[in-house]
């Protein structure tokens, strides 16, 4: 049997002279150098190199970087590198002729993008366990974009962190995970360690990615048998609201007012204007009528239900005017029947009442939805999430929100509400009561059964007692805080599993929306190799006042497919 030390070597001894020969080749010597680099950052070759270069080309070239990261940072054109430049020359700082194009500023950009890929793989060695969330997307090119993020362990604390934004050939569940295998093998990711080290995988609800049989949750099982694979929690939330609606039918009534108050003053400039004019001679501060219709639900009917209440009197006024007046011939007969039906809902009080009461319950599924968008989400949080806003919602039913002990402390005995005559019944007060109890009950029921896979598997194994807080718990155990470091390895295992759990693929709609902001019309002949460098730095680099160039400067001085030459048109 050969001996594994050396390639070569075949036989149970190694001869000294084996081992001297061994440590003269280059080889060798670039481990070593890599070790060294690896322990002592602050004496690697690359900053050895820097130090080489003439001071004054450090100085120019540092600067030159720091405008490209600026350009970059600010999700700015790369035309606007060479009019920086300029604005430099004017205020007395010459940095040359050589590097004051925007082919320089997109080269510069793609060195300060391969350090942030080479800092990412570091950390991906490092890590004991990770996982990945993925989503897609179409950009301005019309071309199919699959995002992946990965989650792993900084500090006992879990951290997303982009990898790769992958084109996709086809949109079928193989070719997503082809895709996203591709993505990760750029930052040297191979299949072996998503064997060894993927645990987590976190996507939307899409049958393409859940798919029992053959979604790209399936074939990532058959590649690492022990994968978690969880819907994001955000979506689940969103689709839970969305139930509700279709079985309270006052919601329904609700949303078809506000969409019917948001085409009136989207689609007409005259209704705008006149809308105005009105909040002017009132002395009504108003905002833009909301739409119910967008990505996330809740925000946006949250948004539509402030602004109308905001806007009451003025739209009401509005309203009643194209209702009753004979002599408006501009506005057309479904414009006034529009009218009519919007004003006469807006004066009942029991809807006032169901939309003050919506208004309590959008503000706490409104923390709860935040909650699940945020960064470093774990399982704990999002029972512990679960749980406070179930009890509040359950709350409601004897104690009243405060928007509506607001409205209903204002209203009174009588049925006149800022400065308004609104219709009342003496049932409404009554039938408030039941419309609490069915609305509350149906969003905890829907909340419930969305929700009901985090009780079970290995979700539920990694939960503790009710009086334990298991995130902050999990986290000193990795730190070491507790007990002796070899004490609960066992233990740190399932804790950093537990931390490292994709719960919610928000920071991939996050990335989307850079994405769109950076590839926007006017840049969507841009590559994806510079798309990636753009993102890495939009996404998770520093401010630019922050940034320090020289380990990208040296990047790119040690790169090159030949000498650079910095000062060849100065």
């Amino acid at each position: 049997m050969g001996n594994t030390l050396f390639h070569g070597v075949t036989g149970q001894k190694i001869r000294v002279r084996s081992i001297k020969e061994h440590a003269a080749t280059i080889a060798h010597k670039s481990a070593d150098d890599a070790l060294q680099a690896r322990a002592h950052p602050e004496r690697g070759a690359l900053v050895a190199l820097f130090d080489r270069m003439d001071a004054a080309i450090q100085e120019k070239m540092v600067k030159l970087f720091n405008i490209a990261y600026f350009i970059a940072k600010e999700e700015m054109a790369f035309t606007m590198f060479p009019k920086l430049v300029a604005l430099h020359h004017t205020n007395g700082l010459d940095l040359g002729n050589t590097y004051s194009n925007d082919q320089a500023c997109r080269m510069f950009i793609t060195a300060i993008g391969m350090t942030f890929i080479e800092e990412l793989q570091e950390k991906l060695r490092s890590a004991k366990f990770f996982s990945i969330v993925s989503d897609s997307s179409v950009d301005r090119s019309v071309k199919d974009q699959e995002l992946i993020y990965c989650v792993y362990l900084q500090n006992g604390k879990p951290v997303n962190q982009l990898i790769q934004i992958v084109a996709l050939d086809h949109a079928h569940s193989q070719g997503i995970l082809d895709a996203i295998l591709a993505g990760l093998l750029k930052v040297g990711v191979g299949e072996e360690d998503l064997k060894k080290h993927l645990v987590g995988f976190g996507c939307d609800g899409a049958a393409v990615m859940l798919g029992v049989n053959n979604g790209v949750t399936a074939r990532l099982q058959r590649l690492c048998s022990s994968l978690v694979s969880i819907w994001c929690v955000a979506h689940r939330l969103e689709l839970a609201a969305l139930d509700c609606v279709k079985q309270v039918p006052q919601l329904q009534d609700i949303k078809q007012t506000l969409r019917a108050i948001h085409k009136h003053y989207t689609c007409s400039a005259k209704a705008s204007r006149e809308l105005q004019e009105i909040s002017k001679v009132m002395e009504i501060s108003i905002v833009r009528p909301g739409n119910t219709e967008g990505t996330r639900w809740l925000p946006h009917m949250s948004h539509a239900l402030e602004a109308l209440m905001r806007n009451y009197r003025p739209i009401l006024v509005h309203f009643e005017n194209h209702a009753s007046d004979p002599n408006d011939r501009e506005a057309s007969a479904a414009m006034k029947g529009r009218a009519k039906l919007v004003q006469h809902t807006l004066k009942q009080y029991n809807m006032l009442l169901f939309i003050h009461l919506m208004l309590d319950v959008l503000q706490e599924l409104k923390h709860l939805s935040l909650l699940f968008q945020q960064e470093g989400l774990t399982l704990q949080m999002v029972s512990d999430g679960l749980q406070t806003t179930s009890l509040a919602l359950v709350a409601m039913q004897t104690i009243t929100g405060p928007r509506l002990h607001q409205f209903m402390d204002e209203v009174g005995a009588g049925s006149t509400w800022q400065g308004v005559q609104i219709s009342r019944t003496n049932a409404d007060d009554d039938n408030l009561k039941n419309l609490k109890l069915r609305l509350t009950n149906s969003f905890c029921e829907f909340v419930s059964e969305r929700f009901k896979s985090l009780e079970t598997g290995v979700l539920k194994a990694t939960s503790t007692p009710g009086h334990l807080d298991s995130q902050v718990l999990w986290q000193r155990l990795i730190q070491g805080a507790i007990g002796r470091d070899d004490q609960f390895q066992h233990m740190q295992v399932i804790a950093e599993i537990s931390l490292v759990l994709p719960m919610s693929s928000s920071c991939c709609e996050r990335g989307f929306s850079s994405m769109k902001r950076i590839k926007s019309d006017w840049r969507s002949c841009l590559s994806n190799e510079m798309l990636n460098s753009l993102l890495q730095i939009s996404v998770h680099g520093p401010p630019a006042e922050h940034y320090d160039s020289v380990k990208a400067v040296t990047k790119w001085w040690s790169n090159g497919s030949r000498a650079r030459r910095p000062q060849y048109k100065d």
